[in-house]
């Protein structure tokens, strides 16, 4: 069971689009996520065409250990009507339009830009159906902005001039898988008292941060730290309940959630 770090990248793969369907390819992706990951696409060059597909699988849809907003849920199905942010002139398709959890599907991004060159942040608009099962099963249709069901972004597309190095430009908001597994955070379920441990392997300099469910920051401290690190966070005087632990640098953040009972 995998906690959903990334719902928006499978999300993309049920957008309406005028161009013919790609093709599914489930033995390119096996597990929950996106295959080729937004840092490892090709980037865009401007004035010259772009055709490019990704592979992605959603979460299972009995896969309670998934969290969205801090809340525990089953992913039902989702449907994006629009994707925006795209440089003028790439569009895209989707195969299939509605995505069932636990299924695959592909997105296809094709066309020819001239926009400036730069970081261009994608963002789905659709319909989520799921059901919460925190404190008590209920269902549950999210309609808007579906990059918030996600707490690093989403997608991106890097345009570049012709004859340019293909760099595509990470940032602060963007998640990093290898920040998240030198991170870990326990015991999980605590009685509020938890130990912080990050053994990165290099220098790490920036903010940890844990919110609660509605968003407010309830504990932050700055860390600058070289090989491997330990604190203590006390959230004993805060409410039971679900958190979000931070760590967040200038090469990107890592994520746990931690119940206090």
């Amino acid at each position: 069971m995998k906690k959903l770090y990334s719902l928006f990248i499978p999300l993309v793969f049920f957008v309406t689009g005028i161009q013919a369907q790609c093709i599914i390819d489930a033995n390119a992706q096996t597990t929950s996520g996106v295959n080729p990951p937004a840092i490892q696409l090709p980037c865009v060059i401007s004035g010259v065409p772009y055709d490019q597909t990704l592979q992605g699988k959603i979460q299972q849809s009995d896969d309670i250990s998934i969290v969205i907003l801090q809340v525990h849920v089953e992913v039902d199905s989702v449907e994006i009507d629009s994707i925006g942010g795209l440089p003028n002139g790439i569009t895209w398709s989707r195969n299939p339009t509605v995505l069932l959890g636990g299924g695959n599907g592909c997105l296809q991004l094709t066309g020819t830009t001239n926009d400036a060159p730069g970081r261009y942040d994608l963002t789905a608009f659709g319909t989520a159906w799921l059901t919460v099962t925190s404190p008590a099963n209920f269902p549950r249709a999210f309609t808007g902005n579906l990059n918030r069901l996600s707490p690093f972004g989403g997608y991106f597309l890097t345009v570049i001039n012709p004859g340019d190095p293909c760099v595509p430009a990470l940032g602060v908001n963007d998640f990093s898988a290898d920040l998240n597994t030198s991170l870990s955070v326990y015991p999980n379920p605590s009685n509020g008292i938890v130990e912080f441990k990050l053994n990165a392997g290099k220098r790490v300099n920036g903010e940890i941060a844990v919110m609660d469910m509605t968003g407010r920051t309830v504990f932050s401290q700055t860390i600058d730290a070289l090989g491997a690190y330990n604190t203590t966070i006390n959230l004993s005087n805060f409410a039971k309940g679900l958190y979000t632990v931070q760590l967040r640098t200038s090469e990107g953040f890592a994520s746990k959630n931690i119940s206090v009972e």
